[in-house]
This record gives structure tokens, sequence and C-alpha cells, in this order.
């Protein structure tokens, strides 16, 4: 990985183990940042995608609509 990587790559991977370890809204909102400024719009398409296939239809459901509307099916936010 480290030496075939792009930079940007390898910048969001290590963003995204922040993210992870932190587990705040806060660090997914700030690496929601990072994946804009160094991915493209293909890239994050795919891990959008990915991320949604891996839950349950209920929970991928609920994501997206907190995603897109800022509320979830029941109204949580």
């Amino acid at each position: 990985m480290s030496r075939f990587a792009k930079d940007g790559h390898k910048r969001v991977a290590r963003c995204l183990g922040y993210a992870l370890t932190l587990a705040t809204p806060k660090a997914w909102v700030d690496l929601s940042v990072i994946l804009t400024v160094r991915l493209t719009k293909a890239e994050r398409a795919g891990l959008a995608y990915a991320a949604l296939i891996s839950m349950d239809a209920d929970d991928a459901h609920d994501v997206a609509s907190l995603a897109l509307f800022g509320r979830s099916r029941d109204g949580a936010q």
C-alpha cells in the first residue's frame, strides 16, 4: 500500500482510521470534509455504496435518510 497507493488515498485511509477510533459524530463529519477534498465523486460513491450494502436494509435506509434528509425513518436526528 505505501509503495503503490496515491498520496490522497493514503491520507484518506489514515483519516478513516482516526474516525473509526474516535467514533464520534464530529469525527465522521470531519471525515466527510476530507473525503470531499481527497476523493473523486466516483470514489466517494463507491465508499457509500459499500458501506450501505454491508448493512441490513432497514439500517441502510435509516443511514441514507439521515444523510440525505437529516432524519431517519423514526424521526431521529
